[in-house]
């Protein structure tokens, strides 16, 4: 307090001074109507009283004008010390995601539901405006959308180490389990018993309520601006459920933007909080992520060209890299779509073999959907199928497993991290721009209704394929109360609140098979 005072004296003393100089060179100069110096010694009238008076009411003016500026200095200081107490740390990010890792079931829509739980409703790190950015983000590139999101998610709080640390630590439990599915349980899958059917379901409906969850919220959030964002999102959402193809899921967005730029109310833009634009980070610069866009596109036809070039026999990783990457490069909307696209590289099929599989196919089709059973029961993207894929064709080839499945996990998951790091410092340009302000609603509002979409086609095959389809919808509005309004009582524990819900799911789930019920 001593030196802000202080500092306050020295900045008035500052002002009067040079004020008061510049006011005795101007009487020097051109006051008292002769002009020079007069030699008689003149007494006080009544407009040298006046302007004394002035001046003080000058110098009063001056101490408020100083007393001003010192304020909004001290203002701005206090608004970035603040930023920076709200933008999380290292160890506020591995707190998050280290065990996230391991409790995200439920598939991306799923993890989509996750992060807003947490990191927008519970730790707001970010708005729900940003959130709805990075998720139109992912959905228009190719790769797995959650993936991309949990990067992101880091990117923005810590740069490109922050984004490294968050996106590893929320991939790695799914690439550890699926590696050692694929290494010693593959066999073991294809016939799985009554016990993990019912453990399976109630994870799966778990999962499911927690997709639900997610889509009301953020349709309430960006849906529900007015009746033009409402009719995107429910439009999206409608095309998205009935149609399949890959290429609908950007075309849809980029739709949802143009109609809110053409149609769209301009006060939308005015109406922005400020505190929704703030993002601490958006990771290397736009030199840097232009590199890695470039080098993607590069790599992507380095890869086709060695795999048609080569022998598969004495080049087996590279062949496996290049099918991987290239999948992963011409995949919108996440792991759903890529599965079908997967099984035509990976299985081939021979009438004359007795099960139809030839002999020099990568896997078999049993191995392939027992894995694909397993993925969607574990926690983590369902991108982390490429690594069960990857150790059972080593295995089967002779292989290391452990570099059968970096091989592939790498190359399925390498060009969705590649673009969005390479990205990212373009969007923190672009969203800058008035245009895409104005497509902003429209972005989100269609994004959202892909959520929608995906939480009614999740719950319907959940409840088609439960052991116990009428007890599964029991499980799922338990769930969903659970993860809506129960509210735990240490906002510190919101983390956990995801996992629990998801333990208590496959809890249920076991009830349910132990009990007959149906």
């Amino acid at each position: 307090m001593q030196r802000e005072s202080t500092e306050k004296r020295e900045g008035r003393r500052t002002v009067r001074s040079c004020t008061r100089r510049e006011r005795g060179r101007e009487r020097a100069g051109g006051g008292g109507g002769g002009g020079g110096v007069h030699s008689k010694t003149h007494f006080p009238s009544k407009y040298s009283i006046r302007d004394n008076m002035g001046t003080k009411r000058e110098e009063e003016e001056e101490d408020d004008d100083v007393e001003k500026k010192l304020d909004e200095t001290r203002g701005v200081i206090d608004s970035a010390k603040k930023n920076d107490d709200k933008q999380a740390t290292f160890a506020d990010i591995f707190r998050a995601f280290v065990l996230m890792g391991w409790t995200a079931f439920g598939g991306p829509a799923a993890h989509i539901g996750i992060f807003q739980k947490v990191f927008v409703d519970g730790k707001k790190w970010i708005s729900s405006t940003i959130f709805a950015e990075l998720l139109s983000l992912g959905q228009c590139m190719p790769g797995p959308t959650s993936t991309q999101v949990s990067f992101a998610l880091g990117v923005t709080q810590r740069g490109v180490l922050g984004g490294l640390l968050s996106g590893g630590l929320f991939q790695y439990p799914g690439l550890i389990l699926m590696t050692l599915a694929g290494a010693g349980a593959a066999e073991a899958l294809t016939d799985p018993s009554k016990f993990l059917k019912g453990l399976v379901s109630g994870l799966s409906v778990a999962g499911v309520a927690l997709v639900v969850d997610a889509a009301v919220n953020l349709s309430n959030g960006q849906c529900n601006k007015n009746n033009m964002t409402r009719i995107l999102g429910l439009t999206s959402a409608c095309f998205a459920y009935y149609y399949k193809a890959a290429w609908l899921f950007p075309l849809l967005i980029v739709f949802g933007g143009l109609v809110s730029y053409f149609f769209g109310p301009e006060k939308d833009i005015a109406e922005r909080n400020e505190r929704d634009d703030e993002v601490a980070s958006y990771g290397a610069t736009k030199i840097v992520g232009g590199f890695l866009i470039i080098s993607w596109a590069v790599v992507l036809v380095l890869m086709v060209t060695v795999a048609s070039q080569t022998d598969y026999d004495s080049n087996q990783y590279s062949h496996w890299f290049a099918a991987f990457f290239r999948t992963g490069s011409i995949i919108f909307g996440g792991g759903q779509v890529v599965l079908p696209l997967l099984l035509d590289d990976v299985v081939t099929y021979d009438s004359s073999q007795p099960n139809n599989i030839a002999a020099n196919s990568w896997v078999t089709e049993d191995q392939f959907f027992a894995g694909l059973a397993l993925v969607q029961a574990s926690p983590g993207p369902m991108f982390n199928f490429a690594a069960y894929l990857g150790a059972v064709m080593a295995q089967r080839a002779g292989k290391n497993v452990v570099a059968g499945a970096l091989t592939c996990w790498t190359g399925l998951f390498g060009p969705g991290v590649t673009l969005i790091f390479g990205v990212l410092p373009f969007w923190g340009y672009v969203r800058t721009f008035r245009v895409y302000q104005k497509m902003l609603p429209g972005l989100n509002a269609s994004a959202v209704g892909l959520v929608v979409a995906a939480a009614m086609q999740m719950f319907l095959k959940v409840r088609e394929n439960s052991p116990f389809p009428k007890f599964a919808v029991v499980i799922g509005m338990l769930t969903l109360f659970g993860t809506r309004y129960v509210k735990l009582p240490n906002p510190k524990l919101v983390v956990l609140q995801a996992p629990i819900v998801v333990a208590f799911g496959g809890l249920l789930g076991i009830v349910a098979w132990a009990t007959g019920c149906d």
